[in-house]
């Protein structure tokens, strides 16, 4: 049995992508991406969160780029084991790290030539599908879908490097975004939802030491680019953030 840390849980269509960190050393760790039986998503029920310790049979897996950390699974068995999120950062600061944006993937990156230039990689030049950096700074964006809300994000990384219009799929992150939108009584509550994160709930995240970001890549597409991802935005957010509005 292989015994991983779950560190990312990000929205997949209709389930959840899930990541692990197995270790390596006392100092090491590594990204293990646990797949259900069937499929590339875990579905509701998902009865387990970040920092949880789990362990799973790994299944004979063909992989292929970006996600090489793929690893299928007969399913989950959580421990008794659960780290808090200080814990959980002090092991993602020992796993895959890069001080700049060209080292998150060991790849050359791209930047899109029109709207928020938003960047992406060839998933055949990939040398992993997950990366974490530190960051000093972050801009939260909302815009309309027909389906309710697309949340965005601008990072600033500590090498000075900006990353724009970033999709956030951290699951916990959408569903603060979910219930801030309920919470505002108008018509059109995305603008006020969007002022409350960049003027209540960004200075909670700056005024941390806890500052880590997990940035991911999604499965390619006909167009073979791969789209830089938020998987995970630390510290994560807490219901007692809506408080204030």
């Amino acid at each position: 049995m292989l015994e991983v840390i779950l560190s990312d849980i990000t929205v997949m269509g209709q389930g959840y992508c899930v990541i692990g960190l197995e270790r390596q050393s006392p100092d090491s760790y590594r990204s293990v991406r646990p797949m259900p039986p069937q499929a590339f998503a875990w579905r509701e029920p998902f009865p387990y969160s970040r920092g949880d310790c789990v362990c799973f049979d790994p299944v004979p897996t063909v992989v292929s780029p970006p996600h090489l950390e793929d690893q299928q699974s007969r399913g989950l068995i959580k421990t008794a084991r659960s780290l808090n999120e200080t814990q959980l950062i002090e092991c993602l600061r020992k796993a895959e790290v890069s001080p700049d944006l060209e080292h998150l993937f060991g790849c050359q990156v791209q930047r899109s030539t029109q709207g928020g230039k938003a960047v992406w990689v060839k998933p055949n030049e990939a040398r992993r599908s997950i990366c974490g950096c530190e960051y000093d700074n972050v801009h939260f964006r909302l815009y309309p879908e027909p389906a309710g809300f697309s949340l965005r994000t601008e990072v600033l990384l500590r090498s000075d490097e900006r990353l724009n219009s970033v999709p956030v799929v951290d699951r916990e992150w959408r569903r603060f975004a979910g219930r801030l939108v309920q919470r505002i009584q108008r018509r059109e509550p995305l603008p006020l939802a969007q002022r409350f994160l960049n003027w209540s709930v960004r200075p909670k995240l700056l005024a941390t030491p806890l500052k880590f970001a997990r940035i991911g890549l999604p499965r390619p597409k006909a167009d073979q680019r791969c789209w830089l991802m938020l998987d995970s935005l630390f510290p994560q957010p807490e219901d007692s953030w809506l408080d204030s509005l």
